[in-house]
């Protein structure tokens, strides 16, 4: 890893098309929407009246008439009538009211908009975050081996959550202040036109300068995105393997990795809040130049006097509350560049093809015959075969061990069987039937596998084992399961027995105790194909002798695939299958191997010898 040159994707949508994408999932919600924009239009409105208040405030001073007043200053006298009293007497009382009245109103429309908005944003990003977990949950096995663990995670769990910038605090500012805005600006325009363009004359300016700032919060937001992978990446890994760092004294290489990571991602934060922090006191200078210049314009006797003073203050109260909502608009496009960053890798993810599955056989049990016809594969990217014209038949209820050197696609073809790759030269029939045109599910559910390193999830010991698609097994069941798999006379020290929830992978159990585990749950779902991956490994020879037993209880009557380096623990097997180079060059039982003198004898005298 070397994240000096994480990698930058050139965007294929535009910001408005990427935009309008992540805006259609507010439509569900779209009454929630509209509520919330109710309730900005009243908070923007509620801007609008602070500043006319003023101008009832100053005319009243000089005891001009509600008529030629603004509009609190009609509003007050036609709710009051005529009341008897001075000008100044009437907005000694209106004017603190309406004051009070206008702030509560605006604070209510602000709660509701940012309320509701904020509904709608989480809901977004929830949509999001479960819609690109249940992708990566089908997405082919290819796409796990070109991107990391950590990089995954930090996919679901930072990229999405940017997503909120642009959901929540984005929208809120482009239509709560956006609203503001136009409100302000169309007060002014009805005070003064001509002298409400004088400050409109800015606007191209700053949209320049927002669209040239938004070009590097994107490049940058794009860094920021790949160096939090990284991140996470060499956090996750220095967590799950805190127990090898130590003892080979890794410390030093892993900080150094992760200062490299969290320094490349300091730095590309730092050029980001550079341009953010450039770009507001630009645009704040130009809207200091427009007012001057409004300023100026306004003091010009011809256009004086056409404002009364209330009337001038309000105009120019209105143009000095434009600041604060176009610095906050204006701001808002670091946040929604680094959501529409993340929005690109997130549709990217959510766009990609699934597992492929046309095929429509569906059986309730297979009898499993398994047939192997001139098969050969590479991995996705890869240059060479790694299972070179395999041919191989198994007969229902048969016991084939395959073995041979690390290497040899023993592993590689257990995982075509089981259709986590594509299959494009050769074929593997199981019941005379290609797996392809198996149903996927159907498919899995004719296979159990138990493997030298087995998962189990941060979970009770019992749903660890009915797991998925044996979740409906009763009790009894599990336990039966667990007492063929010798695994109860462990739970039973445990806690809380099949109810102790298990650390993360099995967290404070022994492996052996893992893999008997892993071993129950294939005695559960009773397969008719078994597949055992060095399923004894970790077992002492006690422990091993005894699982022994229990797996020959349940490979009777079933097709069982052993792949094992032990292989001791294969001279029982029906047939021994020798791999090497990705293919198969002997086979035959165990004294028969041994008598030929090939690979098979000469791995099985190396082990002894040892």
């Amino acid at each position: 890893m070397n994240p000096a040159v994480a990698p930058e994707r050139q965007g294929t949508l535009s910001d408005w098309q990427l935009y309008r994408r992540l805006l259609a999932y507010v439509v569900p919600y779209w009454y929630l929407f509209l509520f919330s924009i109710g309730g900005f239009l009243i908070y923007s409105l509620g801007n609008v009246m602070l500043a006319d208040l003023m101008q009832f405030l100053l005319d009243s001073l000089n005891g001009r008439p509600a008529a030629e007043g603004g509009v609190v200053s009609r509003t007050a006298y036609k709710l009051a009538g005529e009341t008897g009293q001075s000008a100044l007497e009437f907005a000694r009382v209106a004017v603190p009211l309406a004051a009070v009245t206008i702030a509560f109103t605006r604070a209510m429309g602000y709660f509701a908009g940012t309320y509701f908005m904020n509904h709608v944003a989480r809901n977004l990003v929830h949509v999001l975050r479960r819609q690109l977990f249940e992708k990566m949950l089908v997405a082919p096995s290819a796409y796990y081996d070109r991107q990391s663990q950590g990089i995954l995670v930090s996919k679901i769990t930072f990229n999405v959550e940017q997503v909120t910038g642009a959901a929540t605090r984005a929208l809120k500012v482009i239509i709560g202040e956006g609203m503001t805005v136009l409100g302000l600006l169309g007060y002014m325009l009805y005070l003064n036109w001509r002298l409400c363009l004088v400050f409109l004359l800015v606007a191209p300016f700053i949209a320049l300068v927002v669209s040239v700032v938004g070009k590097h919060f994107r490049r940058y937001s794009r860094r920021i995105q790949a160096s939090m992978g990284d991140v996470t990446q060499v956090s996750g890994e220095s967590i799950g393997g805190y127990r090898e760092i130590r003892l080979f004294g890794g410390q030093r290489q892993q900080g150094d990795r992760f200062e490299q990571a969290s320094a490349y991602n300091r730095n590309q934060s730092l050029k980001l809040a550079f341009a953010d922090a450039l770009s507001t006191p630009v645009i704040q200078t130009m809207l200091a130049i427009a007012l001057a210049a409004l300023i100026w314009f306004a003091l010009d006797p011809e256009i004086l006097a056409g404002f009364t003073a209330g009337s001038l203050v309000a105009f120019l109260t209105a143009a000095g509350q434009l600041g604060k909502p176009i610095k906050q608009v204006s701001s808002v496009q670091s946040i929604i560049q680094r959501a529409l960053a993340a929005s690109e890798d997130i549709f990217a993810q959510l766009d990609m093809e699934e597992e492929q599955d046309r095929g429509q056989h569906v059986t309730s049990r297979a009898r499993g015959d398994l047939r192997i016809e001139h098969l050969s594969f590479a991995y996705p990217g890869g240059v060479e075969d790694v299972l070179q014209d395999i041919n191989l038949d198994i007969r229902a209820g048969e016991t084939v061990a395959l073995v041979g050197r690390s290497g040899s696609g023993k592993s590689t073809l257990i995982q075509l069987l089981a259709r986590f790759y594509p299959m494009e030269r050769g074929a593997i029939l199981l019941d005379g039937v290609p797996i392809q045109d198996y149903r996927l599910d159907n498919l899995r559910r004719q296979l159990a596998m138990v493997s030298q390193d087995p998962v189990l999830f941060n979970d009770t010991v019992y749903n660890n084992i009915a797991y998925g698609d044996l979740a409906s097994a009763s009790r009894e069941e599990v336990e039966a399961a667990c007492e063929s798999a010798h695994a109860m006379e462990f739970i039973r020290q445990l806690p809380e027995g099949l109810d102790t929830r298990l650390g993360d992978d099995g967290g404070g159990l022994s492996g052996g105790q893992r893999q008997r585990l892993a071993i129950a749950r294939a005695i559960l779902k009773d397969a008719p194909l078994l597949v055992l991956d060095e399923a004894t490994s970790a077992l002492d020879n006690e422990s091993e002798h005894r699982i022994q037993r229990a797996l020959e209880v349940i490979m009777r009557n079933r097709t069982t695939i052993v792949i094992a380096h032990r292989l001791s623990t294969v001279e029982h097997a029906d047939r021994i299958v020798v791999m090497d180079g990705g293919r198969i060059i002997a086979e035959g039982s165990h004294q028969a191997l041994l008598e030929e003198g090939g690979l098979y004898a000469q791995l099985y005298h190396q082990e002894f010898a040892a």
